[in-house]
C-alpha cells in the first residue's frame, strides 16, 4: 500500500539533510517548542476531560484529602455520546451529506451528477464516515476535532464467475484491482500541535502530527523508495518530543521500544534553501540567510516553501519534499466544537460542563462517605478491658470477649443519618451539566424541575438544545466538511484523472436536522394538521413535511402521492368553470336590474298606479327565479368536480397499494 499524498524521488534526498542541524533540526526545534506551549496550556486539563469520559479515577481528582469513594457520575459522559450522535445524524442522517453546486450556464448536468456520486461512492468505501464520527468525538471531549486526508493506492479484490467453456456453469473468482483511495486519518489533539500564534491551519506557520508507528511500517516505505533508503532509525526515543499521557497510559507501554518509532510528518514552511531540489544545468542555488543568520531568523515570506518533512525518532530524516499537491494545500482539516476568539483550540462539550460534573461526583461521593459511616456498624471499646490478640471487627453473630461487663466496656457508635437533601442537589446539579452543554438526555427528575411536566416547557427545552446544535453544524460546514471534501476532490482529480476528469466546481455540504430537532418538527406540524380542514392544501403541505422528516421504507413512494393530492386540492380552491347557460343567466340579471330600477322610478312618480306597481312586482319575481337558476347551475357544477376529484383520489390511492404491495411481493421473491 503506497502513499500517494508524498512521492519522493532520488533527487528529492540530499546527504546535508541528514545532519541533525539541517531541516529535521530547524523543523524539531519549533514543533518541540509548539509541543510545550500546547501541554503547558492544556495537557493536564485534556487528561482529565478523558478519565471522566470513560470513567477512571485518579488521586488527582479529588476535592478534599478524607474523600475515599471514587464514583464518577456518567452525566457528562452522557451529554458527550447526546451531542456526537446528534451531530451524526445531522449530517449523515439524510444519506447524501454533500452535493454539487454546477455552473448555472453549464447546460451538460449529467457529467457533474456522475461525479458527484462516484465520489460519494469512494468516501464511502474508504471509511470516510466513520472517520468523521471519531472526529465528532475528539472534537466533543477536546474542543477540536483534527483529521488529515491521505492518499494512497488500495488493493482490492472483487469476485468474478469463470465459466467453464461450452456451460453455463460458473466458478467463483476473484481479481486484484489497483485504485486510488482518499482516506481521512482520526488525529487526535494529543498527537497534533501547531504554531500557537496561528487560528487556522492555513494561517500557521506550520503543523505536525506525532505520533507512534511500528517499525516494520516505516522499514517497508524505506525499503519502497517512499522514504530516503539511506536512513538508518536507530533506537526508539521520545525524548525530543513528549508523548500522549492517556495513550502512554493504555497502549504505549505494551510495545516494546524495538518494535515502535515515533514519527512526526510536518506540514508547512521550510526554508526554500534547506529543502533539498533538483536543479536544471546551468542553474544556482542563491543563498537566502546572511553568514550571522545561520537558522534563518530574519528570512522574509519569499524565502519560505510549502513542504512536508517526515522525521523519526527526532532525529533520523525520512523525507523532505516540496508540498506534491496541485492546490499546494496542507492535508490537515479541523473545526472548533464552539469557537473561542483568537484561538485555534475550541472549547467542547466537557470543558462546558466541566464544573457542574466536578460538583456532582463531590455531592455523590461525600453521600457515599456518609453513607458508610451512617450504615455501617461501628463500636466504642474499653481497650484496656479487652482480651489480647483480640478481633474487634463489629460483624452479625460473632462473639466479643470482654474483662467485665460488656454492656460497660463496649459502646455502639452512631453518626446519624444521610440527609435527603443531597438527592435534590444531584438533581440540581445535573440540569447544570444540561445547562452548560445543552444535550437533551440528561435524567434530571420530574420531580426537581416542574417545567419538565409539560409539552410546552419541553419543547422550550428542545429549542435551546437546537440552536446550540445549529451552532456546532456552522463551524463543521464552514471549517471541517467543505475543506475536506474539496481536499478529497482535488487529489481525485491529480491522481485518478481517468475516473475524475479535472473540473472546476463547487461542493455544498447536506447537513440535515438532527433526530432531536426532527422530533420537535414533527410535534409542530401534527399540531398544526389539528387546525387545518383536511380539504385545504396547506393540509397536504404539512403532511409532506412530515412525510419528508420520518424515517419510512416507503416514503419516496408515497410523496408523488401527496403531491397530487395537493393538486387536486387547489383545484378545489379555483371558482366553477363559467359556462354559457350561467353567463347568459348574468346578462339578464343585468337586464331585470335596469327594468326593476326603472319601474321602481316610475312607481315613485305614480304612487298610486297599480299597473306600475304589478309590473314592479313581476320583475322582482323573474329576478329572484334567475338567481335560483344560477345557485342551481353551481351547486351541479361544484358536485360533479367533488365526484371527478374523488374518483381521481381512489383511483391514485389504488395505484400506491398495487405498488407498495408489488414492492413487497418482489421482496418476498428475493
Amino acid at each position: 500500500m503506497a502513499d500517494l499524498s508524498i512521492v519522493a524521488t532520488e533527487n528529492d534526498l540530499d546527504e546535508d539533510t541528514k545532519d541533525v542541524s539541517g531541516i529535521e533540526g530547524w523543523v524539531m526545534t519549533r514543533v518541540k517548542a509548539w509541543e510545550d506551549h500546547r501541554n503547558t496550556t492544556y495537557s493536564e486539563r485534556w487528561n482529565e476531560y478523558y478519565r471522566l469520559w470513560r470513567g477512571f479515577w485518579n488521586a488527582k481528582d479529588k476535592s478534599r484529602k478524607s474523600e475515599r469513594s471514587r464514583l464518577i457520575t456518567p452525566a457528562l459522559a452522557q451529554a458527550v455520546d447526546a451531542t456526537v450522535a446528534e451531530l451524526e445524524e445531522a449530517t449523515f442522517g439524510g444519506g447524501k451529506w454533500f452535493d454539487i453546486d454546477d455552473n448555472f450556464n453549464d447546460p451538460n448536468k449529467a457529467d457533474i451528477a456522475m461525479f458527484r456520486d462516484s465520489m460519494r461512492e469512494d468516501l464511502n468505501d474508504a471509511g470516510v464516515p466513520q472517520a468523521v464520527a471519531e472526529i465528532f468525538m475528539n472534537g466533543c471531549l477536546y474542543g477540536t476535532g483534527i483529521g488529515k486526508v491521505v492518499v494512497q493506492e488500495n488493493e482490492k479484490r472483487q469476485l468474478i464467475a469463470d465459466y467453464i467453456a461450452g456451460t453455463e456453469i460458473a466458478n467463483a473468482d476473484s481479481t486484484l484491482d489497483v485504485a486510488v483511495e482518499c482516506t481521512l486519518v482520526p488525529v487526535s489533539p494529543f498527537d497534533f500541535v501547531i504554531d500557537p500564534t496561528a487560528r487556522t491551519i492555513d494561517d500557521a506557520l506550520g503543523c505536525a502530527h506525532i505520533t507512534e508507528v511500528t517499525r516494520h511500517s516505516v522499514q517497508a516505505k524505506i525499503d519502497s523508495g517512499i522514504y530516503d533508503p539511506d536512513a538508518e532509525l536507530g533506537g526508539f526515543t521520545d525524548t525530543v518530543v513528549g508523548g500522549k499521557s492517556h495513550d502512554k497510559l493504555l497502549m504505549s507501554e505494551n510495545i516494546r521500544d524495538q518494535d515502535k518509532v515515533m514519527l512526526v510528518e510536518y506540514h508547512g514552511l521550510v526554508p526554500r534553501e534547506m529543502l533539498p531540489i533538483e536543479l536544471e544545468e546551468g542553474e544556482e542555488v542563491v543563498e537566502l540567510f546572511d553568514e550571522d543568520d545561520e537558522e534563518g531568523e530574519g528570512m522574509d515570506e519569499d524565502d519560505l516553501v510549502e513542504a512536508i518533512v517526515t522525521v523519526a525518532n527526532g532525529t533520523t530524516l525520512l523525507r523532505a519534499i516540496a508540498n506534491p499537491n496541485i492546490m499546494k494545500d496542507r492535508a490537515f482539516v479541523a473545526y472548533p466544537h464552539e469557537r473561542v476568539p483568537n484561538q485555534f483550540w475550541g472549547r467542547g462539550v466537557m470543558e462546558k460542563g466541566f464544573n457542574p460534573q466536578k460538583a456532582l461526583d463531590a455531592e455523590l461521593r461525600g453521600r457515599i462517605d456518609a453513607m458508610a459511616l451512617a450504615v455501617h456498624p461501628m463500636m466504642g471499646i474499653d481497650a484496656s478491658r479487652m482480651t489480647r490478640g483480640g478481633n474487634y471487627g463489629v460483624s452479625a453473630g460473632k462473639n466479643i470477649f470482654t474483662n467485665g461487663n460488656p454492656n460497660e466496656i463496649l459502646s455502639p457508635i452512631q453518626f446519624g443519618q444521610v440527609t435527603q437533601a443531597t438527592f435534590s442537589q444531584s438533581g440540581e446539579l445535573e440540569r447544570m451539566v444540561q445547562m452548560a452543554t445543552g444535550a437533551m438526555d440528561s435524567a434530571t427528575p420530574i420531580g426537581e424541575n416542574r417545567r419538565n411536566e409539560t409539552s410546552s416547557g419541553m419543547s422550550m427545552i428542545m429549542s435551546g438544545s437546537i440552536k446550540r446544535t445549529k451552532r456546532t453544524l456552522a463551524n463543521i460546514e464552514r471549517m471541517f466538511t467543505k475543506p475536506l471534501i474539496h481536499k478529497c476532490a482535488w487529489r481525485y482529480m491529480q491522481y485518478a484523472p481517468d475516473r475524475y476528469p479535472v473540473t472546476d466546481i463547487k461542493w455544498k455540504v447536506l447537513a440535515t436536522m438532527g433526530q432531536v430537532a426532527r422530533e420537535l418538527e414533527q410535534q409542530n406540524m401534527a399540531q398544526m394538521m389539528q387546525t387545518v380542514p383536511q380539504e385545504s392544501p396547506a393540509f397536504w403541505m404539512l403532511m409532506k413535511g412530515m412525510y419528508e422528516n420520518s424515517d419510512l421504507s416507503y416514503r419516496e413512494e408515497m410523496l408523488p402521492l401527496i403531491d397530487q393530492l395537493m393538486q387536486d386540492s387547489l383545484k378545489k380552491q379555483q371558482a366553477p368553470p363559467q359556462d354559457e347557460p350561467l353567463v347568459a343567466i348574468k346578462k339578464q340579471e343585468i337586464e331585470l336590474k335596469a327594468q326593476i330600477d326603472q319601474a321602481k322610478l316610475q312607481l315613485e312618480a305614480k304612487k298610486n298606479d297599480s299597473e306600475a306597481q304589478n309590473r314592479l312586482q313581476k320583475l322582482q319575481f323573474e329576478y329572484e327565479k334567475l338567481k335560483l337558476q344560477e345557485k342551481s347551475i353551481i351547486l351541479d357544477a361544484r358536485i360533479a368536480l367533488a365526484a371527478q376529484e374523488q374518483d381521481s383520489n381512489v383511483t391514485i390511492m389504488q395505484m400506491g397499494v398495487s405498488e407498495l404491495q408489488s414492492r413487497r411481493k418482489e421482496g418476498k421473491s428475493r
